[in-house]
């Protein structure tokens, strides 16, 4: 195990590591690796004892549980975050992950982190702070889920995803519309189906490019006010 240089570096620029000093940095740099993933590759599996806290570098990584022949997406990663960093408490994978995309991980050993917050008072308040925004991501999930209409998600995750890639009214849907439609709590069809339903709210779907040109009218379907939108 152990990092060269350049990956060093890379490591710097995951919010959880960046309070580390001497010798708490050390000590995480002895033991851990990047590893790269071809797309579709099992990461962990739900209820398997975790014993490595994954995070993702570069990629797309797809958190998701299944049931018999149900298969239901938590949560689409494509930024560089920990997966599932709640498996530090229990020491068991809570969901399952894979790539979704060729993607590059950072591999700690779960022993590692928890010798570093006994040890190290900066870190173990980085890790709390890091457990409250994953815990407040996935509650915010639970309510579009829970109070809104498959419609209204839709309508939602396009107005965050135009946002999130800079508010042109122009956007890729980053992964297959399976891994979509799923994600948002709905069949592939019905998926189609509400794509085909917000044509009136100005949005134009060729194959995964999504297109905006009302993001006054999807807001107000969505029901959301906290977004800034673009002047029409």
């Amino acid at each position: 195990m152990g990092l060269n240089g350049s990956e060093v570096d890379r490591l710097a620029s995951i919010p959880l590591f960046k309070s580390l000093r001497e010798p708490s940095l050390t000590t995480l740099l002895k033991s851990t690796s990047i590893k790269h993933f071809p797309a579709r590759t099992p990461l962990f599996t739900e209820g398997d004892r975790a014993n490595t806290l994954c995070t993702l570098m570069q990629g797309s990584i797809e958190l998701f549980s299944e049931h018999h022949d149900r298969h239901s997406t938590f949560a689409v990663i494509r930024t560089i975050s920990p997966l599932m960093l709640s498996a530090i408490g229990s020491n068991v994978y809570p969901v399952s992950a894979r790539t979704l995309a060729r993607s590059d991980v950072l591999l700690v050993p779960l022993h590692v982190i928890h010798q570093l917050i006994d040890i190290d008072p900066a870190f173990a308040c980085t890790v709390t702070y890091e457990l409250a925004s994953e815990l407040r991501n996935l509650m915010q999930d639970f309510k579009s889920h829970r109070l809104r209409t498959s419609v209204e998600r839709l309508a939602e995750w396009m107005i965050r995803s135009d946002q999130e890639t800079g508010g042109t009214g122009a956007f890729v849907i980053p992964h297959d519309k399976c891994t979509l439609a799923s994600y948002l709590g709905m069949e592939p069809e019905s998926l189609s189906r509400n794509l085909a339903s917000l044509a009136e709210a100005g949005v134009s779907v060729r194959g995964r490019q999504i297109s905006l040109t009302d993001s006054t009218a999807l807001a107000r379907i969505a029901r959301i006010t906290d977004i800034p939108l673009a002047p029409e």
